[in-house]
């Protein structure tokens, strides 16, 4: 069951991963030049390419496998799901260490150490999916307290001693080792490690799996595309510049991530126990509270782009606000239907259909973004993502409509009705402390 103690605990992790992400751009953009930040980026596009991917793969199978269910019910399918995280891991550095042979410079030697940051960082991120399949949200926020205790521990010795970028691998690697260290005191690993687990295990992984990889390959790779496109055609630097918008705009995605590793596991739970009306229900508000909540920020960072830029990262990215402003404004208002359509047909057993929406529009953005950058230059990249998205989230409407009989204007209504409680709110806070006085 979903408590305001989860919810709670899911905010002050986002909070804390907020913080984090915010403070690792600002630190990188400060401490190392473009050509250096803008290596970064393109290794951190590399690692969230290849991580989506792992974990497409581990995560709708394990909490599918486990909502609603006891540890020892569920004690094959969670060892099968560890063991698949750590051969897919292992098969991926090999790759990695493969495509540093053709590079050079600090790319070259940030691919060489990929192992020491992509191998604890999966370990950590497992705990944290089998923590969310539990609703257990204050051991997540927890652990990534530890997490961002160390980071900025090792960043601060990254600046008094002056090491180069790639330095950056080791302090993130050690950070995740022991924020898993701390986790790991919550998960039963002697339980589950001892049981076999079965051939159907291996079928339902690929099954749910297989449909989640497939649509994160294709979407991982459209949304990073045009930093790939930016340093072929245009320059390092404008990569840098492109880097920082879409990293500041992912910022506004972890209240999204956070909201919807909720959404899931009570989604697959009422599905499981054909409860339909509490299927449209949970996913109306916990949308709409996450649409509220994330809405008036990003007015605030459209309205303050330049200024924030300049403040954060240096006046030479300042003029990267136009990029910003649209990476935050679909962050904020589209992305979060796709991620919840996602969640809500994987949890009725129809992963298929949003596999088909995420192959069209990113196949429509990979397109549209080599036209447009290649035509109007780095303007093209933000637009080409507008553009796609606004098809995707028409056709997605459609489809919650005919699959679930949800209409996203009512979650626009709920949207409203969580201002004007929190407004009536206030307004009876204070007239009770009007009435005191």
């Amino acid at each position: 069951m979903i408590t305001n103690k989860t919810r709670g605990w899911a905010l002050v992790n986002n909070v804390v991963e907020l913080c984090t992400g915010m403070g690792s751009i600002i630190f990188i953009t400060r401490i190392f030049s473009m050509n250096e930040t803008g290596a970064w980026f393109m290794f951190i596009a590399l690692f969230a390419l290849v991580s989506s991917l792992r974990d497409a793969l581990i995560q709708p199978a394990l909490v599918k496998r486990m909502a609603g269910r006891t540890n020892e019910e569920s004690a094959g399918a969670i060892q099968l799901n560890f063991l698949a995280m750590f051969s897919f891991e292992a098969l991926a550095n090999v790759c990695i260490l493969l495509v540093a042979i053709f590079v050079e410079g600090d790319l070259q030697n940030l691919l060489l150490l990929y192992g020491a940051y992509s191998l604890p960082n999966a370990w950590f991120r497992w705990q944290t999916f089998f923590l969310r399949a539990k609703l257990n949200t204050q051991t997540i926020a927890i652990s990534n307290c530890v997490f961002a205790l160390v980071q900025w521990i090792g960043f601060a010795l990254l600046a008094v001693w002056k090491l180069p970028v790639h330095s950056l691998i080791l302090v993130l690697g050690v950070a995740s080792l022991l924020a898993g260290f701390y986790a790991s005191f919550k998960i039963p690993y002697q339980q589950f490690l001892q049981r076999k687990n079965e051939q159907e295990e291996w079928r339902h992984l690929l099954q749910v799996g297989g449909y989640a990889m497939l649509r994160e390959a294709t979407s991982a790779l459209s949304s990073r595309i045009s930093l790939f496109y930016a340093s072929t055609f245009i320059s390092i630097q404008h990569t840098a510049w492109l880097g920082v918008s879409q990293r500041f705009a992912q910022l506004f995605l972890l209240p999204n991530q956070a909201m919807q590793s909720i959404l899931f596991p009570g989604l697959v739970e009422h599905v499981n126990r054909d409860q339909a009306t509490k299927v449209k229900l949970l996913f109306h508000q916990t949308l709409s509270q996450l649409i509220a909540f994330t809405l008036p920020l990003a007015m605030v960072v459209v309205c303050a782009s330049s200024y924030l830029l300049s403040l954060l990262h240096g006046q030479a990215y300042s003029e990267a606000w136009y990029l910003l402003s649209i990476y935050v404004v679909v962050a904020a208002i589209i992305t979060p239907f796709g991620t919840a359509f996602g969640s809500l047909v994987t949890a009725i057993g129809k992963p298929y259909l949003a596999t088909r929406i995420v192959l069209v529009n990113s196949v429509i953005n990979i397109l549209l973004g080599y036209l447009l950058m290649n035509t109007w230059g780095l303007p093209g990249a933000p637009l080409a993502m507008l553009l796609t998205e606004i098809f995707g989230l028409f056709w997605l409407t459609h489809m919650l409509r005919k699959e679930a009989g949800i209409d996203i204007l009512e979650t626009w209504q709920y949207v409203i009705k969580n201002y004007t409680y929190l407004l009536t709110l206030i307004k009876t806070k204070t007239e009770k402390i009007v009435i005191v006085k």
